[in-house]
């Protein structure tokens, strides 16, 4: 088994990596098209990308599963990134729209303290308090509305909202004994066809024939297959609480892809930060009990010592 999957560290580092690409591609995109239009043909190519693996266990399925799956897919891709994605099509920058989305570690741990048979730990508080400052000195200094409406700022909060719940959602759900390719498969078609009214009302539907956003939808495959690829396999395999808090690290990594891809400034704090979103994460994986190998997390997967 590689390396990568063996490690949660490491797992978590290839996720942020994955996860903050799409914020920067977001950026190139929102040049070449709508955001949302991109989004909808992001979510499409995926799915089609990852049928061929999935169609065999899909016809199998049973329709509770795939109606989960479903609805917690278009809370995780329709309903989170298409608002984020929308807010940097605005204007808004990649490094706080990564903020504002990636608050939803905090939201993840308040609600595992409000369901049953499920708590926040005080070491899990630490690491989360930690991540949330590393976020706030790598992008203190541009935290400015810019040029981007004021109404702009709420949508990556939705996002945040959405992933959360979706989060909570997935991780309670009883073991579905279902692959990662067939897990993303229901969740981009079911995104996917959202998307078909939310892009419709902005305008035509068909893509671009242009390099550009060939290269943006090419791009933001990454986020889509690797990105939540990696969350839901990290998922299966730790809590709510550890695996949202990797994303604490996403919006410095943001301002690193948008300073490589874009020449933008970075932070003053961004690698003081970038230390300290780490060690909140090291303690949030030092909180996590020894687990086993298994397919998917039970009710009492996220009940810390």
């Amino acid at each position: 088994m590689p390396a990568i999957l063996s490690s949660p560290l490491l797992r978590q580092l290839a996720l942020v990596l994955c996860w903050s690409a799409g914020f920067v591609g977001y950026r190139y995109a929102a040049d070449q098209a709508s955001t949302l239009l991109v989004t909808l043909w992001r979510f499409v190519l995926a799915a089609l990308l990852l049928l061929p693996f999935a169609w065999v266990e899909l016809r199998r399925l049973p329709l509770k599963v795939v109606g989960q799956q479903a609805g917690i897919g278009t809370l995780a891709f329709a309903a989170c990134v298409a608002p984020a994605a929308k807010a940097i099509g605005l204007g808004v920058s990649p490094g706080l729209a990564a903020l504002l989305s990636d608050l939803s570690p905090l939201l993840v741990a308040l609600g595992c303290c409000l369901l049953p048979g499920q708590r926040t730990s005080g070491r899990q508080w630490l690491g989360l308090s930690l991540g949330l400052t590393g976020v706030l000195l790598a992008t203190g200094a541009g935290l400015g509305l810019g040029v981007a409406p004021v109404w702009a700022y709420a949508l990556p909060v939705g996002s945040a909202l959405a992933l959360a719940l979706a989060t909570l959602l997935q991780s309670r759900l009883a073991a579905p004994g279902i692959s990662l390719p067939t897990q993303l498969v229901i969740q981009l078609a079911a995104s996917s066809l959202v998307m078909l009214g939310v892009a419709g009302v902005e305008g035509p539907l068909t893509p671009p024939l242009t390099l550009g956003f060939a290269l943006a939808v090419l791009w933001l495959l990454i986020p889509t297959l690797l990105g939540f690829g990696l969350y839901w396999l990290c998922l299966r395999q730790g809590s709510p609480q550890a695996v949202s808090g990797a994303l604490y690290l996403s919006p410095p990594v943001a301002l690193l892809w948008a300073w490589a891809c874009f020449d933008e400034p970075l932070a003053p704090g961004m690698l003081l930060g970038l230390l300290f979103a780490l060690a909140g994460l090291l303690c949030l994986n030092a909180a996590e009990h020894p687990r086993a190998a298994r397919p998917s997390l039970t009710k009492d997967a996220c009940r810390q010592a």
